[in-house]
């Protein structure tokens, strides 16, 4: 699995997968490329990944020559660490912020461990998840979207006494990478609802022979925590540089 991801975010920051595995940092030029991720939005100014060793920054031609100095003699983990007022005081000078940081995982295995949960579970696909959309509750686990190129592919929801508890899904970040998101109603977050059914949820995207992954900001304890307890382990941490909408 972290092989294939190595690929894709090959592609996502114009870099050799090999660039991952340097001890050395590597900057590259932001392109537009079908293949990204549907996350990866093609007007940012700044795309930076590592998974352990070398970060790659993908930036946008005008930040190259300063990316380049910037990161030259830095450990690739320090690339994301505060303080970053450099950084962004070069990114204002071309009307950009720093949009994301975030933590991504990837399961120890190819399978995990079957749950029998407390509550009732529902699984839809496909358009059958629009039944879900009534409901606003749950944008940290869905894209409320069945139109959009990236959209929602699978959703699993737990139900109590007939009541909606939470929500897992998958979007198709690329045809056969899809991220799982949750959403637990905030009374129950203490009952392992999440870790349940997005263990339930990441079976049902292997089940179609896609490889799941979490994503989730760098700070949410909570969130990462929800991540190992279903089976998951940290693998790479990527940042997001865009043009300030405001």
């Amino acid at each position: 699995m972290i092989s294939t991801l190595k690929e894709q975010l090959a592609i996502d920051a114009n870099c050799e997968k090999s660039d991952f595995d340097k001890i050395n940092n590597s900057v590259k030029i932001l392109c537009h490329n079908h293949l990204k991720r549907r996350n990866i939005n093609n007007d940012l100014l700044l795309f930076m990944a590592c998974f352990g060793k070398g970060t790659v920054a993908a930036v946008d031609k005008e930040l190259e020559a300063f990316m380049t100095e910037y990161i030259k003699n830095m450990d690739g983990f320090r690339c994301f660490d505060m303080p970053l007022n450099i950084l962004e005081n070069e990114l204002k000078k071309y009307g950009g912020i720093i949009s994301e940081i975030e933590e991504f995982y990837l399961l120890n295995k190819n399978e995990i461990c079957q749950v029998t949960p407390a509550f009732d579970v529902e699984i839809l696909e496909g358009a059958a998840i629009k039944k879900l959309y009534g409901d606003h509750r749950f944008h940290m686990a869905m894209g409320y979207s069945q139109d959009s190129e990236r959209r929602d592919m699978l959703a699993v929801a737990a139900y109590e006494n007939d009541e909606i508890m939470g929500v897992a899904a998958a979007s198709n970040d690329t045809d056969h990478i899809w991220q799982i998101g949750v959403d637990v109603v905030s009374e129950k977050q203490k009952q392992h609802v999440a870790t349940d059914i997005v263990k339930i949820i990441s079976n049902e995207v292997l089940k179609r022979n896609k490889i799941p992954y979490y994503g989730t900001a760098w700070s949410n304890i909570a969130s990462k925590r929800v991540a190992i307890n279903a089976g998951y382990k940290p693998v790479w941490v990527e940042m997001k540089a865009m043009k300030n909408p405001i």
